[in-house]
């Protein structure tokens, strides 16, 4: 099985740098951009099935890749982070202080007013994976998903010590794992370089 992973193209609360889970925000023309860089690289590699999450991001991200609607909705929507969604961080630290730093503290265990407990999240996104890889287990697949879940992604697959905020999935760029050789996964692809 291959599984070729994309972050979806900029938004303009990632370029505001603002908190936002859950919020069904659309890509900018910088994430257009992204998404048609990712389309060139993905002309390489033909994929039987091409998943997203239920948010417009990824789904708009994936259209202009495949180039087709014949993508796949999964629970592979990013963590919600409640109240804070649409803040920037020091807009979160001004309104919710004693919770900001709460959660700076313990961003695993500190669930932010509203928001989705880590988890619970980590629970849904690792169950997705796990379905995927005996349902596809001789296919090459596609998922266009956001940072946090192909973070945990990374973590279920490839190395469960790896610190979650160091695993990065850089915006127009594919990592593909691979387990066609062997029972264990390997990265064939690093954020668009081929790993030998």
């Amino acid at each position: 099985m291959k599984i070729f992973l994309m972050r979806h193209g900029e938004t303009d609360y990632n370029k505001a740098r603002c908190f936002y889970g859950s919020a069904d925000v659309s890509i900018n023309e910088r994430g257009k951009q992204q998404a048609l860089q990712l389309q060139t690289i993905m002309a390489n590699y033909p994929v039987s099935h091409i998943y997203t999450s239920s948010l417009k991001r990824t789904k708009e991200t994936a259209r202009v890749i495949f180039d087709s609607g014949l993508t796949s909705i999964l629970d592979l929507d990013e963590k919600g982070f409640g109240k804070w969604e649409g803040l920037t961080a020091d807009e979160i630290e001004a309104r919710y202080p004693k919770e900001w730093q709460a959660w700076l503290e313990a961003p695993f265990e500190v669930t932010p007013p509203d928001a989705e407990e880590f988890a619970h999240f980590q629970q849904r996104v690792w169950q997705v994976i796990d379905d995927l890889a005996v349902r596809h287990s001789k296919d090459s697949i596609a998922i266009v998903a956001h940072l946090g879940v192909l973070r945990l992604i990374y973590q279920r697959l490839i190395d469960t010590q790896a610190v979650f905020w160091d695993i990065d999935f850089p915006q127009g760029t594919v990592t593909c794992f691979d387990n066609r050789h062997s029972d264990e996964w390997h990265i064939s692809i690093l954020n668009g370089k081929e790993e030998s």
